[in-house]
């Protein structure tokens, strides 16, 4: 005699499945067919979304790369002197005994870059979402994105003066901590994607 819900042996007499615990004679021949037959269909499923999707993700994930390529291409462009400026950046470091934040026009660079990046990061995530079967990761697309939003606001208001030097990386640290903690939340609490699934027909 065998368990109809999870197909072992069962002692003679026995009112209880060593295995799963289920109670003999709980399920009909019919419910335990039922059961591994929608197993079966759910695991086919995933199978089939996944395989389905997959190249489209890389397209997408091509695509965002190809715009942050992009960006870095025109800033170049626009600022051909960021090499020299980065240089002289880091050897004041050594000038001062310490990191300092840097002058004006780097600084408008890095204004540039971070608005830039969270513009194209939060618009390719949030098409990604809509588009693809994609939860999770497209959500910490655009949370990285609004970060980097965040970020070139504070620099602006750093070199406008609103700002202090103080202010801005108690500012920059309040929203790290921030864009982790919506991170983590998207990370343990949403579905990495989305499944059609449908219930099949007996």
């Amino acid at each position: 005699m065998y368990c109809q819900k999870c197909g072992k042996e069962l002692a003679p007499g026995a009112g209880y499945c060593h295995n799963c615990g289920a109670k003999v004679g709980e399920y009909s021949p019919a419910d335990w067919w039922w059961e591994r037959q929608r197993w079966r269909w759910e695991r086919r499923e995933e199978r089939r979304e996944r395989h389905d999707w997959e190249p489209i993700d890389a397209a997408w994930g091509t695509v965002t790369g190809v715009g942050y390529l992009i960006i870095i291409g025109l800033m170049i462009f626009w600022y051909p002197d960021v090499f020299t400026l980065l240089v002289k950046y880091v050897e004041s470091w050594g000038t001062y005994g310490h990191p300092v934040l840097p002058g004006h026009t780097l600084g408008q660079v890095m204004i540039f870059l971070f608005t830039s990046c969270g513009v194209w990061g939060i618009l390719t995530s949030g098409l990604r979402l809509m588009l693809t079967s994609r939860v999770a990761r497209p959500l910490r697309g655009v949370v990285g994105g609004l970060f980097s939003l965040y970020v070139g606001f504070i620099l602006s208001s750093f070199y406008a003066r609103t700002l202090s030097g103080a202010g801005l990386l108690l500012a920059f640290f309040v929203g790290l901590a921030g864009m982790i903690a919506v991170d983590a939340v998207i990370s343990l609490f949403l579905p990495r994607r989305r499944l059609s699934k449908q219930t099949p027909t007996s």
